[in-house]
C-alpha cells in the first residue's frame, strides 16, 4: 500500500477521502488493497480512512486492538459500539464525499461488501458515501510491466499448446484412434503443463450439443466421444508459474473432419461471433483513441449489437469479458451491461477478454481473445486470434 498513491487517485476523482471498512473478512478487496494478510483472526469491526489529503487513520476493537497495527496514522480505539460510533464520527469530516466498497442498488457485486447498516450508520454523520468501484480498480486491476509481459508470454505458450492439441488430434483421427472429451481435456492440461505453465482449473472440451452450455465440464464419468463431423469447443487458461503472474484465457472453435464438411449453419454463426468480437475491439480502439473513457457496459452494448440484429440475441446468455489479473477473473472492470451494470472505466494497464459467444440448442459458439489495454490503444494477445472454425483433418 502506497499512501500517497491512494491520496492522489482521490483528489484525481474528487473524493474527500476513502473509508474501509470490514467484518470477519467481510471485505477482502480492502486487505488487497491495504496490504493485510488474510490469515490472522479478525473477529470485530474495523475501520480504516485515508483523507484525499492528511493523516489516516484507524479504529479499532479494544479486543483486536493490533489487527491494522502496520498502517500508518492516528489508531483509536472503541469498546462498547457507542464508543465506536463517537471515534466513527469524529474521524470523518461532515459534509464530506467518501468512497466505500459499496455498489448502488448492486449494480456491481464484487463491490458490494459493505452492508447496508454501515452505509446508513455513515450517512447519519452528514457523509456522502459514493462507490469506490473505479478507483478500487487502480489497486486491484491495473498490473505492473513484469505482469502485462509475463500475460504476453502466458498466451504465447497457451496458444503453442492449442497448436501441439489440434495436431495430435488430427493425427489420432486419421489413425482411427477414439477420442472423449475428457481425455482430450486431460491431455491438453498435459500439453500446457510441458510449456510451463500453472494450470488452475482443467480446460473446457465440449462436443456438439455439451457447446451450449457455456460452462460445461466433462469427466471421467460423463463424457461425450469426438467423432467425425462434431463441433468441438476448447476454452483454456493459464499464467506462468511466478507469484503475481497474470492469466491468459482463449476460446476457439475446431470440427472433427475437413473445411468443406462444416456445416453452413456452423460457418455462419462463428462469423457473426467473430464479427461482434472484432467490433467490441473496434470500439474499445476508436474510443481510446480519441481520449474518451470507455465503460465496461459501453463495449458489452456494442458486442451485443450485433448479435441481437443478426436475431441471435436471445442465444448469447452471459457478458462480453471479465477482468483479468492474477486470478482468470479478475477485480476490475468487466465488459457488462447484461449480467450486471459495470460502468466502470477500461484502466490503462489492465487486462480482458472479448468473448461474446451464441448458443444454440443443438450447438454453441463462442470466440474468445485477450487485450492489454494502454492509454490509447489495445493489444491483442495470444495471437494469431481465430478467424474461422479450425478443421481438426
Amino acid at each position: 500500500m502506497n499512501i500517497a498513491n491512494i491520496q492522489q487517485a482521490l483528489q484525481k476523482e474528487g473524493l474527500d477521502g476513502w473509508l474501509f471498512y470490514d467484518f470477519r473478512k467481510s471485505n477482502p478487496l480492502a486487505y488487497s488493497i491495504l496490504g493485510l494478510s488474510q490469515q490472522g483472526f479478525y473477529s470485530r469491526r474495523w475501520f480504516y480512512y485515508i483523507p484525499a489529503q492528511g493523516e489516516p487513520g484507524a479504529l479499532v476493537s479494544a479486543v483486536e486492538a493490533h489487527v491494522l497495527s502496520g498502517l500508518p496514522g492516528q489508531h483509536r480505539v472503541f469498546k462498547t459500539w457507542q464508543d465506536m460510533h463517537t471515534h466513527l464520527e469524529a474521524l470523518l469530516s461532515k459534509g464530506s464525499r467518501i468512497a466505500m466498497e459499496y455498489s448502488p442498488l448492486s449494480a456491481i457485486p464484487l463491490m458490494a461488501r459493505v452492508d447496508a447498516g454501515t452505509v446508513e450508520l455513515i450517512r447519519s454523520y452528514g457523509i456522502e458515501v459514493l462507490s469506490s468501484a473505479n478507483i478500487a480498480q487502480r489497486f486491484l486491476a491495473q498490473l505492473s510491466e513484469e505482469q502485462i509481459r509475463g500475460h504476453r508470454e502466458a498466451g504465447r505458450r497457451l496458444i503453442a499448446a492449442k497448436d501441439q492439441l489440434f495436431a495430435q488430434l488430427g493425427a489420432d483421427l486419421r489413425e482411427g484412434i477414439g477420442l472423449d472429451e475428457y481425455s482430450v481435456q486431460q491431455r491438453f492440461v498435459g500439453l500446457m503443463v510441458q510449456q510451463g505453465l500453472f494450470v488452475d482449473g482443467a480446460p473446457m472440451v465440449a462436443v456438439n450439443g455439451n457447446t451450449s452450455n457455456p460452462h460445461y465440464e466433462p469427466s471421467a464419468a460423463k463424457s461425450s466421444p469426438l467423432r467425425r463431423g462434431d463441433l468441438v469447443l476448447f476454452d483454456f487458461w493459464a499464467r506462468l508459474p511466478e507469484a503475481e503472474s497474470v492469466f491468459a484465457d482463449y476460446t476457439w472453435m475446431g470440427f472433427v473432419g475437413t473445411r468443406e464438411e462444416i456445416p453452413p449453419r456452423q460457418h455462419e454463426v462463428f462469423e457473426l461471433v467473430r464479427q461482434a468480437r472484432d467490433t467490441g475491439v473496434a470500439f474499445i480502439r476508436q474510443r481510446l483513441a480519441a481520449g474518451k473513457p470507455v465503460q465496461g457496459r459501453e463495449v458489452d452494448d456494442a458486442v451485443r449489437k450485433v448479435i441481437s440484429e443478426a436475431g441471435y440475441g436471445q442465444f448469447f446468455v452471459h457478458r462480453t469479458g471479465h477482468n483479468i489479473g492474477t486470478s482468470d477473473h479478475g477485480d476490475g472492470a468487466n465488459l457488462d451491461n447484461f449480467e450486471t451494470q459495470d460502468d466502470r472505466q477500461l484502466l490503462a494497464s489492465t487486462c480482458c477478454p472479448v468473448e461474446p459467444g451464441i448458443y444454440l440448442p443443438e450447438f454453441g459458439v463462442r470466440s474468445e481473445i485477450n487485450l492489454l489495454v494502454s492509454a490509447g490503444d489495445v493489444e491483442i494477445t495470444g495471437v494469431p486470434e481465430q478467424t474461422e472454425i479450425v478443421p481438426l483433418l
